[in-house]
């Protein structure tokens, strides 16, 4: 322990000049750092907006496909509706093409619709019932 009261302090005071050189590359640096700080924060500010931007134009694609799309199912809806009425009115075409083939139901038809008879045929209307 005695030992350590005789040696030197290694510590020395600092000359004016050089504190003065400090203190003004302290001041250099915060003025520095507070630059490159309000640089960054801009930056950042800058990508944030560019990437909403971007969103919003993917988000207006995205609604635009879904009003377009639903557009095409109610056209598609109303075209099944449609081809199903027309195959309908197909089959009952049909239908009675392949009767007016057969002779009886021609004779039916010339009977009850214009009032045909056969030769020495009596026809009576009776009243109807109603």
């Amino acid at each position: 322990m005695v030992e350590n009261e005789h040696r030197q302090s290694n510590i020395r005071p600092l000359n004016a000049r050089i504190a003065k050189q400090i203190a003004a590359s302290d001041a250099r640096r915060e003025a520095s750092r507070r630059h490159y700080a309000r640089a960054h924060h801009m930056r950042e500010r800058r990508i944030v907006l560019i990437g909403l931007a971007v969103a919003a134009v993917f988000m207006v694609q995205l609604v635009l496909g879904q009003v377009r799309l639903h557009a095409a199912n109610q056209t598609l809806t109303k075209s099944e509706l449609s081809l199903q009425a027309v195959q309908k009115e197909n089959k009952s075409l049909k239908k009675t093409s392949n009767q007016l083939k057969d002779p009886a139901y021609l004779q039916q038809i010339l009977r009850d619709k214009y009032g045909y008879s056969r030769k020495d045929e009596t026809i009576y209307n009776l009243p109807d019932k109603s």
